[in-house]
């Protein structure tokens, strides 16, 4: 029998001392730093593990909806990993997500991914198919045309 329970439940009942402040990637301004922990959840599959990962801010941002006060902004995401992945493992993918939202920004304003009105999944699905296509295409001509950056830094 399987007992469910939800993230917030989870939550309320990890030790302080299983957070950890890690920066999950640079933002624009600066490391993006939060606490981050893992719960780890029964198996669904036998060659992977679930785990809950939560992150939470470092400092208050968001006002609590019942008293108005402001608490610190708590996300979960539910991982399914190879045994034995850390908790650096994951909140550097999770930390991923922004580029992944960033390209989709880039593949709205340079190749219409948003300009297609959907009536059909077929029809959906070749516009988003050719919007990839095209955006993959400009981002490979981009990168011939941007000179690398040094590994590392020549002896004068």
């Amino acid at each position: 029998m399987r007992i469910t329970r939800q993230a917030r439940e989870l939550y309320a009942v990890v030790p302080e001392a299983a957070f950890e402040r890690r920066s999950c990637a640079d933002g624009a301004k600066g490391p993006r730093e939060y606490d981050w922990a893992s719960v780890q959840l029964a198996s669904a599959a036998e060659d992977f593990e679930r785990h809950l990962l939560i992150r939470r801010s470092t400092v208050p941002n968001k006002k609590d909806k019942k008293t108005g006060e402001l608490v610190r902004e708590v996300a979960y995401f539910l991982c399914h990993t190879a045994p034995g992945t850390t908790l650096a493992e994951l909140d550097t993918a999770a930390g991923q997500r922004w580029m992944v939202e960033e390209a989709f920004q880039a593949a709205k304003g340079q190749v219409g991914l948003d300009e297609h009105e959907v009536r059909k999944w077929c029809s959906w699905y070749r516009h988003t198919t050719v919007c990839m296509l095209a955006m993959a295409f400009l981002t490979a001509i981009r990168s011939r045309h941007i000179p690398a950056q040094p590994t590392s830094i020549p002896r004068a």
